[in-house]
């Protein structure tokens, strides 16, 4: 029972490795030269919170995704991440939707636990993306797998628990009996 246990905790371990291989390996490449060095697939992107201008709604070190939206359709208490200064990335909640003069929209954001408005209206073409849901914790792990080094760490992580895993399956079979060995 104890080996069928640690078999299937040790094929999860392999499985999930191997899907932040993945994952790190897609993100560092995916964001290289973009502003803010946003990841994404397809409408969907990822970003690690860095504070808590938005709790209780998510913490710092929790992943959010977000989906890209058609901005005319965004309304007051809708949390957005828009990106301002050129690199730098925010998720606040709308506060405000108005029109500028030509008849543009500009949204005026701000963090749940702040106690004032932020100072920049938010044009259209800052929006980045609209909040869709949030993944406690998973954003502390990702920002520290990113660069090279973290990414040839958790290979070598990856291939030490699979090379472990065949190492032990060989010693079990050298074990077994010749009797005990059915024929396929």
């Amino acid at each position: 029972m104890k080996k069928k246990i640690f078999k299937y905790l040790s094929n999860i371990v392999i499985a999930l490795l191997f899907i932040l291989v993945i994952v790190a390996a897609y993100s560092n490449i995916q964001s290289k030269g973009k502003p803010g060095n946003l990841t994404s697939i397809g409408s969907y992107s990822w970003l690690s919170v860095l504070s808590g201008s938005m709790k209780p709604a998510f913490n710092p070190g929790d992943l959010i995704i977000d989906k890209k939206v058609d901005t005319t359709n965004l309304k007051v208490g809708d949390v957005i991440t828009y990106m301002y200064g050129g690199n730098f990335l925010a998720t606040h909640r709308i506060t405000e939707v108005n029109k500028d003069p030509k008849g543009n929209l500009l949204f005026t954001t701000k963090g749940d636990s702040n106690n004032a408005k932020d100072d920049i209206s938010i044009s259209s073409s800052m929006i980045v993306g609209k909040y869709s849901f949030r993944i406690p914790l998973l954003g502390f792990l990702l920002l520290k797998i990113k660069g090279l080094p973290s990414v040839i760490g958790i290979w070598l992580l990856f291939f030490l628990v699979t090379g472990t895993e065949i190492y032990r399956i060989y010693k079990e079979q050298k074990k077994a009996k010749p009797s005990e060995l059915k024929p396929e």
